[in-house]
């Protein structure tokens, strides 16, 4: 009889393995489930404002108290494609034969703006980036003449290539007549309008 069970359970074993029937029980397939990618943006970068891409535009002048200031001076942009500028022009005057008349830029605050300070400016099509400058003028100075510019070359911060200003300006400097130093031009930083 032990014989008997143990066929028997051996017999059951093997229909519960082989299954019942002649027909195959299949379970399909079992696909992971697709986990979504991270997506990415991709932001184009706003590149520097080259000279290629800008104007020159005169400000607002203006006189008082022995100096001459303008006020709102920019690099528009004219190009399809807005840039970035970040800190100060480079400012150099040039004489009637197209060369340089000593100048001398210190870095100033904005008087338009007085909080403006050096941060990186977006220059969408159409706008400007805009700066101050003054200068003294020959009040104070006695009989001295410093030379007089008919334009002054503009070159934008991160370009190597000058923009120019047909312009005639006549900058003194110096605390009196004893310490005269001509082309001195105060400019501010480039800031949003």
């Amino acid at each position: 009889m032990k014989a008997l069970v143990k066929v028997s359970v051996i017999a059951v074993m093997l229909i519960a393995l082989t299954g019942c029937g002649s027909k195959a029980i299949t379970t399909p397939p079992v696909s992971p489930t697709p986990t979504p990618s991270p997506s990415v943006t991709v932001t184009p970068a706003v590149l520097t404002c080259n000279s290629s891409q800008l104007s020159i535009q005169l400000g607002e002048e203006g006189a008082a108290a022995g100096s001459r200031g303008v006020t709102g001076m920019s690099f528009k942009n004219i190009s399809s494609t807005a840039c970035t500028l970040e800190g100060y022009p480079i400012i150099q005057m040039i004489d009637a034969s197209g060369k340089s008349i000593p100048t001398y830029v210190a870095h100033s605050n904005s008087f338009s703006s007085p909080s403006a300070t050096v941060k990186v400016i977006t220059v969408l099509p159409g706008l400007g980036g805009k700066f101050d400058m003054l200068y003294a003028a020959q009040t104070g100075y006695g009989n001295a003449i410093c030379p007089t510019s008919t334009s002054v070359d503009f070159t934008p911060p991160g370009s190597s290539v000058a923009l120019v200003l047909p312009w005639k300006i006549q900058p003194y400097g110096g605390a009196t007549i004893q310490k005269l130093r001509c082309g001195e031009i105060r400019v501010s930083p480039i800031y949003a309008p």
